[in-house]
C-alpha cells in the first residue's frame, strides 16, 4: 500500500487563509476575495480542488490583510481558516455591526 500524495482528491497543497461567514443576515464581502475551504472542483472557482488554482503568495511579513463590508447591522460570525493542504486550524470570530 502507498500513501496518498495528497489528503484529498484533487486538492492543490499551499498555504492558504479564508475567512467565510458563519452566521448573519446580511451580505458580506471580504477583499481581497478568499479561496473557498470546501471542495469546489469547478474551474475558475477561487478553490483548491479546482483546475488551475494557486495558492496565493504569503506577505512578506506573513500577515494577510484582508478587508470586511457589511451590508447590514446585525451579529455576525466570521470563520476563519488557515490550511496547508493538509492541516488546517479554524477560527471563529463576533461581529456586532451597528447602523
Amino acid at each position: 500500500m502507498r500513501r496518498p500524495s495528497q489528503v484529498t482528491v484533487g486538492k492543490i497543497n499551499g498555504l492558504f487563509l479564508s475567512w467565510n461567514v458563519y452566521r448573519g443576515k446580511g451580505k458580506v464581502t471580504f477583499d481581497p476575495p478568499l479561496p473557498k475551504p470546501w471542495e469546489d472542483t469547478r474551474t475558475a472557482a477561487n478553490s483548491p480542488w479546482g483546475e488551475l488554482w494557486l495558492p496565493p503568495s504569503v506577505p512578506e511579513d506573513g500577515i494577510y490583510d484582508v478587508s470586511v463590508t457589511f451590508e447590514s447591522p446585525g451579529s455576525y460570525i466570521l470563520w476563519g481558516r488557515a490550511d496547508d493542504g493538509g492541516l488546517y486550524h479554524d477560527a471563529y470570530i463576533t461581529v456586532h455591526v451597528e447602523e
